[in-house]
C-alpha cells in the first residue's frame, strides 16, 4: 500500500515520506506535492536529485492538479533538478571566479611537466595519455575536496552571510579557510595512503585546490540558498527533496545538513523510494551495511521478495537471445518495430551493449522521419562528421615540415565542409572532380608523402596531358599551394595557447569550414567547444606548448564533449539511454540490449588513484553501491513498464557461450515458466540459375577504338573483359597507397635520369679533347660519376618531399657500377645510344564486320633505341624494367601476349624517320633490368634478349589483326584469363569468371 503524504507539522526538522517506484510512482509523487501546496497554501519548491524524471514529474503534476485551488497556488509547483537549482543560486555572480574545465586541465598539465616520473608510472608518456592523466588528477582532487566539505560547512555559511566582503577579499578569506582545512586533512589521508603515486596526488590536491573549483561552488550555492531563506523567513517556500537514486555517503551527509538547517525556516519534506514491494533481488531490497557489505535478508524480507517475484508481470517480459552481434542488432530492431506496429509511441532502448544499440539505431534509420530517435547515452562529439572534418585538418597540420602523407592530405580535401572554389578562387564548375583527379594522380604515381613529391606528381601529370592533346590542370597546383601555405604557418609559429587558437580560427575561415560548420547542428556545437580555447582573459594565454600537445588537448576535449541531438516532431519517439536514466520515467515499451553476464550489471572503473576500499573511506561511490543501484533500477524497470524485452548475445566474439545475466537466471529459477526464445533471422529462399559461361557483348552504341597502346593490347590479350572495362568504358579500380615506397615515381625518375645521362654522354663524346673517347678506364670513371651525379639531381626533389625515397636512390646507386659494365660491354659490341622516350606507331589494317577495310593506330612510347656502329643498318629497341630478372624471364615466356617490344620494332621499321633511325632496321630487342639482385646474382645478368624478332613479327601481325577484327565484329567475347591475371583485374566484379 502506498504511504500517505505526511501532515506537515511545526517541527523544525525534515519530515520523511516514501513512495513506491512502480508505474504509479509519478502520480503518487504529484499528488503529494499538491497536498503540500494545499497544506501550506504555498507553491513548494521541488528539487530532484537527478534530472531524468523532470519532464515526467511536471506532466504528472498537470494531470493530477486538484480542482478549485486558491489562486496563489494554482500554478504548477516549481520542479527543478539539483544541478539547475545550484546554478540558480542568489548572488552567484559574487562567487569566486569559476575555472573552466580547460583551465583546470592546463593547470594540472603544466604541473605534470614537472613530474615526468608520474607520467611514466601510469604509462602516460604520450601527449594524449598525459591529458588523460591530467583529467584523472582533477577527478581525484575533486573527490578529496568533497571529503572535506563537511568540515567547511559552517565556515562557508558564515562567508555567505557576511555579504559585505567583496569578491576578491571573499576569495582570499576562503583560501585561508581551505588552506587550514586541507592542512588538517592532509596528514590523516597521508597516513592512510602509502602508495607513492597517491602521495603525489595528495601533493597536487594540496596545492591545486582553490575557491573556483566546482566542488566549492556547489557549497557556495547551497549556502546562498540557505542565507536567502534566513533573511526572508516570511516568504520562504516549502522545500521538497526527491531522492531518485541512492546517494553517495558524502552527498547524503551534505544534503542532510542543508535540509536540517532549511527546516528551521520552512517545511521540508524528504522523499525517498520504498523498494519493499518492487525489489526482485535480495540486494535491491536489503541494500548495504555501514561497512559496505551486502545485508542478508531477514525471514520477513525473504517472504516479501518471494511475493514480489510471484506477483511480477513476467508475462510482459520477453527473453530473446541471438548468436551473433549482427543478429542481436536485428533482433533489437525487430522488437522495436513490433512495438511501433502495435501503436506504441514512446519506446526506450536501454544500451547495456552500446555497439549493438548503435547498430540497431542505424537499422532503424530506414524508418525515416516518422520515428524520432534521441540518444541519451552520451554520444561523443568526436564521433560526428563535423569533428572528423576538424580532425582531418589537425592531422594535416601536425605533419612534419616536409609535408603530410597523401592519405592525410586527401582526407582533409575530401571532407564535406571545405569550400575548395573559395580557397583557390575558381568557379564551382572548374572544381568538379578536382580532388578525385588529385587522388588519381597521387595513387598512380604512388606519391605517398611530402609536398615536393606531390608537386612532381602533378607537374608530370600536367606535362603528360599537354603532350597527349590534353589540358593541364593548373588548379591542382593552386590547391596544393593553398594547403601548403597554411601548413607552413604552423611550422613557423612559436606556439602558445593564444596564437594557436587565433591561427586555427583563421584556418577555419580561410577554408570555409567555419561557415559550413555553423550551418550544421554538430558543427555548431563543435565551434562552441572550440570557443573555450580562447584563453586571452586567463592566466594561461601565454602558456607555451608543442604542437602535438596542443592538438592532443583539442582531441581530448572533443572526446569529453557530448553531442546533443535536436528534438523534432514525429509519430513515435525512441530514446536510447543507459539503465540509470530509466528511473521514474514512463515508457510504453522498453528494449534492453546487452543482458548477458558480462554486461549486466556494468560497473564504472574506480578513479585512477583510488581503490574501492579508499573510495569507501572517502565516502564516495563503491562497486557494491553501484551493484545495488543497478539491481534497483532494473527492478523498477521490470515492475513499472508494461512491456520489457531483454536481449543478449549468446556467443562471444571468440565463440565462447555467453549466459544471460545472473539476475535473469535467478528470476528464471523461481519462474520456471519464463523461457527464453532464440532469435531466428528471416530467411529468403530462392533457386540460383548460374551462368553457363562468362561472356560480354559490346554495346552497339559504344564507339570502338581508333587507336590502341601496347598496354591496352596486352589487356585485350589478357582478357576481353579487362580491355572492355578498362579501355572502352574507362573504368579504374579505386587503388590505395601501398606500404613503403613504390617504384612508380622512382621508375619515372630512373627513366628520366637515364635519358639525361645518355644525352650528356653524347654531348661529351662531341668534345675532341675528351678523355672518355679513347681511354676505357677514364670512360668508366666518368660514367659512374656522371650517372651518380645525375641520379642525385633527379632524386633530390623527391627526397625533399619524402625521405623514404633516399633508400630507393641508394639502392639504384649500388646498381650503377654493374649498369656501367653492361653499357661498356654493349659499346665493345658496337652499340651506341641513339634516342629515348620516342613516340612510335603504325597503322594496322583489318576487315570490319561488314567486309569494309578499316585502320587502327597502334602507338606507344619506346624507352630507348640503340644503333650498331659495326654495321650500317642494324638497330635495337630497349625497354627498361624496374623489376628483377626473374620476373622479366617470366614475361619472355609469353611474349606474344605482351608484344610491346615487337610493336616498337615494327613501328620503327615502318617509320624509321619518326624513330630517327633512317637507314636502320630494328631486328633486335631486349629488356634491361634496373633492379638486379647484386648480392645473389653472381653473373649480374642485366638484360634479356628477345630471340628471333624477325621470325616472331609475322605471328604478331596475324595475331593482332585477328584480335582487332574479333573486337570489331560485335561477337560475344569470353573471359579466358588465367587466375594470375584475374586476381588483380578491375573487371573481376563484373565478369563473374569462376561462376560457370
Amino acid at each position: 500500500m502506498p504511504q500517505p503524504f505526511p501532515t506537515i507539522s511545526d517541527q523544525k526538522q525534515p519530515q520523511a515520506w516514501v513512495i513506491t517506484p512502480n508505474s504509479q510512482a509519478l502520480a503518487q509523487l504529484a499528488k503529494g506535492i499538491w497536498d503540500c501546496a494545499v497544506q501550506t497554501n504555498q507553491r513548494p519548491l521541488v528539487v530532484l536529485s537527478t534530472a531524468g524524471p523532470l519532464i515526467g514529474v511536471r506532466a504528472a503534476l498537470e494531470q493530477n492538479r486538484p480542482k478549485e485551488l486558491p489562486s496563489n497556488i494554482a500554478f504548477l509547483p516549481q520542479v527543478i533538478s539539483f544541478t539547475d537549482w545550484l546554478e540558480a543560486a542568489p548572488g552567484a555572480w559574487k562567487f569566486p571566479k569559476k575555472q573552466s574545465d580547460l583551465e583546470r586541465w592546463l593547470s594540472v598539465y603544466i604541473n605534470l611537466r614537472k613530474h615526468p616520473k608520474l607520467k611514466t608510472w601510469f604509462k602516460a608518456e604520450s601527449d594524449s595519455g598525459a591529458w588523460g592523466l591530467a583529467k584523472s588528477v582533477i577527478d581525484a582532487c575533486d573527490i578529496l575536496s568533497e571529503a572535506i566539505i563537511p568540515q567547511l560547512h559552517d565556515q562557508l555559511n558564515l562567508l555567505i552571510e557576511s555579504g559585505a566582503l567583496d569578491a576578491e577579499s571573499w576569495t582570499k578569506k576562503l583560501e585561508e579557510i581551505l588552506e587550514k582545512t586541507i592542512a588538517q586533512a592532509y596528514p590523516d589521508l597521508s597516513r592512510k595512503v602509502v602508495d607513492q603515486e597517491s602521495e603525489v596526488l595528495l601533493t597536487f590536491w594540496r596545492y591545486l585546490s582553490g575557491a573556483g573549483d566546482a566542488v566549492f561552488r556547489k557549497q557556495f550555492a547551497m549556502a546562498a540558498h540557505l542565507a536567502l531563506a534566513k533573511s526572508s523567513q516570511s516568504q520562504v517556500r516549502p522545500f521538497i527533496w526527491v531522492q531518485t537514486a541512492d546517494p553517495r555517503p558524502i552527498d547524503r551527509e551534505v544534503i542532510s545538513k542543508y535540509l536540517n538547517e532549511y527546516a528551521q525556516y520552512a517545511p521540508v519534506i524528504e522523499v525517498a523510494l520504498d523498494w519493499r514491494s518492487v525489489a526482485l533481488w535480495s540486494e535491491a531490497l536489503a541494500g548495504e551495511s555501514s561497512t559496505g557489505d551486502l545485508i542478508e535478508l531477514s525471514a520477513d524480507q525473504e517472504q516479501q521478495l518471494h511475493a514480489n517475484i510471484k506477483a511480477a508481470p513476467y508475462q510482459d517480459w520477453h527473453l530473446i537471445s541471438a548468436r551473433r552481434f549482427e543478429e542481436l542488432a536485428w533482433a533489437a530492431t525487430k522488437s522495436i518495430e513490433t512495438h511501433l506496429v502495435a501503436g506504441k509511441k514512446n519506446i526506450a532502448l536501454v544500451a547495456q551493449d552500446r555497439l549493438a544499440a548503435r547498430r540497431a539505431r542505424a537499422l532503424l534509420a530506414r524508418l525515416g522521419p516518422a520515428l524520432n530517435i534521441r540518444d541519451e547515452t552520451g554520444w561523443k562529439l568526436d564521433t560526428t562528421r563535423a569533428a572528423a572534418a576538424l580532425n582531418s585538418w589537425l592531422e594535416l597540420i601536425r605533419a612534419p615540415k616536409e609535408g603530410p602523407t597523401a592519405s592525410a592530405l586527401l582526407e582533409f580535401l575530401q571532407n564535406p565542409y571545405i569550400d575548395i572554389p573559395a580557397c583557390i578562387e575558381k568557379s564551382p564548375q572548374a572544381c568538379i572532380g578536382l580532388v578525385a583527379q588529385l587522388e588519381d594522380i597521387l595513387i598512380a604515381s604512388q606519391a605517398k608523402s611530402g609536398w615536393e613529391t606531390f608537386y612532381m606528381a602533378i607537374e608530370r601529370a600536367n606535362a603528360y596531358a599537354a603532350n597527349h592533346a590534353g589540358a593541364p590542370n593548373e588548379a591542382l597546383l593552386k590547391l596544393l599551394q593553398f594547403v601548403r601555405g597554411r601548413h607552413h604557418a604552423w611550422q613557423e609559429i612559436g606556439l602558445n595557447c593564444t596564437n594557436a587558437y587565433a591561427l586555427l580560427q583563421k584556418n577555419l575561415q580561410d577554408t570555409g569550414m567555419a561557415q559550413a560548420l555553423e550551418k550544421d547542428a554538430a558543427g555548431k556545437q563543435l565551434l562552441e567547444v572550440m570557443n573555450a580555447f580562447d584563453l586571452q582573459a586567463t592566466d594561461y594565454q601565454g602558456t607555451a606548448m608543442r604542437l602535438p600537445e596542443w592538438i592532443s588537448l583539442i582531441k581530448s576535449t572533443m572526446e569529453e564533449a557530448s553531442y546533443e541531438e535536436a528534438g523534432k516532431e514525429a509519430q513515435a519517439n525512441l530514446s536510447i539511454l543507459p539503465l540509470s536514466s530509466t528511473r521514474l520515467r514512463n515508457f510504453d515499451a522498453v528494449v534492453v540490449v546487452g543482458c548477458d553476464e558480462q554486461q549486466l550489471p556494468a560497473f564504472s572503473e574506480p578513479p585512477l588513484f583510488f581503490s574501492d576500499a579508499l573510495n569507501r573511506l572517502l565516502k564516495s561511490s563503491t562497486i557494491t553501491a553501484q551493484y545495488i543501484q543497478q539491481a534497483r533500477d532494473l527492478s523498477q524497470l521490470l515492475i513499472s513498464c508494461p512491456s520489457v524485452d531483454l536481449l543478449w548475445q549468446s556467443k562471444s566474439r571468440s565463440g565462447e557461450p555467453l549466459r544471460p545475466s545472473a539476475w535473469i537466471q535467478r528470476l528464471q529459477a523461481q519462474l520456471p515458466q519464463w523461457k527464453a526464445e532464440v532469435s531466428q533471422p528471416e530467411m529468403s529462399i530462392g533457386k540460383a540459375k548460374p551462368l553457363e559461361q562468362s561472356v560480354t557483348v559490346l554495346d552497339e552504341d559504344l564507339p570502338l577504338p581508333l587507336s590502341m597502346s601496347p598496354s591496352a593490347y596486352k589487356a585485350l590479350r589478357d582478357c576481353p573483359y579487362k580491355y572492355y572495362v578498362r579501355s572502352l568504358l574507362g573504368l579504374r579500380e579505386a587503388k590505395e597507397f601501398e606500404d613503403g615506397f613504390d617504384a612508380s615515381l622512382a621508375g619515372q625518375s630512373l627513366h628520366a635520369l637515364l635519358r639525361n645521362f645518355y644525352q650528356a654522354l653524347k654531348t661529351e663524346e662531341l668534345k675532341p679533347d675528351s678523355p672518355i673517347i679513347h681511354n676505357t678506364q677514364a670512360r668508366r670513371v666518368w660514367m659512374e660519376q656522371q650517372l651518380s651525379a645525375v641520379s642525385e639531381k633527379e632524386f633530390k626533389r623527391m627526397i625533399e618531399g619524402d625521405g623514404r625515397v633516399l633508400g630507393t636512390l641508394r639502392d639504384w646507386q649500388k646498381q650503377i657500377p654493374s649498369f656501367v659494365d653492361w653499357q661498356l660491354q654493349r659499346e665493345a659490341d658496337g652499340w651506341r645510344y641513339q634516342n629515348a622516350e620516342q613516340k612510335v606507331g603504325f597503322d594496322l589494317h583489318f576487315v570490319g564486320p561488314n567486309g569494309e577495310d578499316r585502320v587502327i593506330r597502334i602507338e606507344g612510347r619506346a624507352d630507348r633505341f640503340d644503333i650498331n656502329t659495326n654495321t650500317d643498318n642494324q638497330a635495337e629497341v630497349i625497354d627498361y624494367k624496374n623489376q628483377s630478372m626473374t620476373k622479366i624471364k617470366k614475361r619472355a615466356e609469353h611474349l606474344l601476349d605482351d608484344p610491346q617490344l615487337l610493336i616498337y620494332a615494327r613501328a620503327a621499321n615502318e617509320s624509321p624517320i619518326g624513330a630517327h633511325l633512317q637507314g636502320r632496321q630494328v631486328n633486335q630487342a631486349q629488356w634491361v633490368s634496373l633492379k638486379v639482385d647484386i648480392k645473389r646474382d653472381k653473373k649480374l645478368q642485366r638484360s634479356l634478349e628477345v630471340e628471333d624478332v624477325s621470325a616472331l613479327m609475322p605471328q604478331m601481325n596475324q595475331q593482332m589483326t585477328e584480335d582487332i577484327q574479333k573486337l570489331w565484329s560485335g561477337k560475344e567475347l569470353s573471359a579466358f584469363a588465367p587466375d594470375g591475371v584475374c586476381q588483380y583485374c578491375e573487371a573481376r566484379g563484373i565478369c563473374r569468371k569462376g561462376m560457370w
